[in-house]
């Protein structure tokens, strides 16, 4: 292990946001959904949430979102009221993109607080039922004859909002996962192929040693009962 990607990995998880995600309802054109997940990845999200995308569709987002998928946990939902459901029962306030009579804009938003973004389909846009279950609907002010834009522009322009909210908040200048996450993380993302190996034997990860190297003289309390 190069000790300089050692001291990246750790600098990137010690600016994670566990508090703030997105979930995806049906954005099926694959080229805009693996430009979002770049996005999200590169304003610190820890996971994102799917639904309804096909796996081939899945498969092909892998090889077009330059690895940022192996850097974001990715849940999927079967429906995507049960996608919000699962973040609202975590505490999070969702914010669907969409212009309605209620829509506000984006930027008089506070997203310090835990926070996931809803954005829709490139043809049909966010579904009744995800806007009828989102706390805000929200939309970015355009001054131009175009009212609208593609959906992993839009997607970027606010999560980057939400980026610099949290900046000035200071939340990226601690340590916002647990001391637990954090350590399994590091060994995931450094050993990806040992990290299988380790799930696949139900044995816990080894600790790393000062320089990044896996401890193979260490024996877990587990391994030796």
């Amino acid at each position: 292990m190069d000790y300089r990607r050692l001291e990246k990995i750790k600098q990137i998880l010690q600016q994670r946001q566990p508090d703030l995600t997105l979930i995806t309802d049906n954005v099926n054109n694959f080229r805009n959904l693996s430009a979002i997940i770049r996005s999200c990845e590169a304003v610190g999200m820890m996971e994102v949430h799917l639904v309804n995308n096909q796996q081939e569709q899945l498969y092909l987002i892998n090889k077009v979102t330059a690895g940022a998928e192996r850097w974001l946990t990715q849940t999927r939902h079967s429906s995507i009221v049960t996608g919000i459901n699962h973040l609202k029962k975590r505490g999070f306030t969702i914010y669907a993109t969409h212009l309605s009579d209620r829509t506000l804009d984006y930027r008089k938003m506070d997203y310090t607080k835990p926070t996931a973004f809803v954005v829709g389909s490139e043809k049909k846009g966010i579904s009744e039922e995800a806007l009828e279950n989102a706390d805000y609907h929200i939309s970015i002010p355009m001054m131009g004859m175009t009212q609208s834009l593609n959906v992993s522009v839009a997607t970027a322009i606010i999560l980057f909002e939400a980026q610099r909210q949290r900046e000035e908040k200071g939340s990226y200048q601690q340590l916002r996962i647990s001391q637990e996450i954090y350590e399994k993380t590091i060994f995931e993302w450094a050993y990806p192929e040992a990290a299988l190996a380790y799930k696949a034997n139900k044995k816990p990860y080894p600790p790393l040693t000062d320089t990044g190297e896996i401890n193979r003289d260490y024996k877990s309390s587990r391994a030796s009962s």
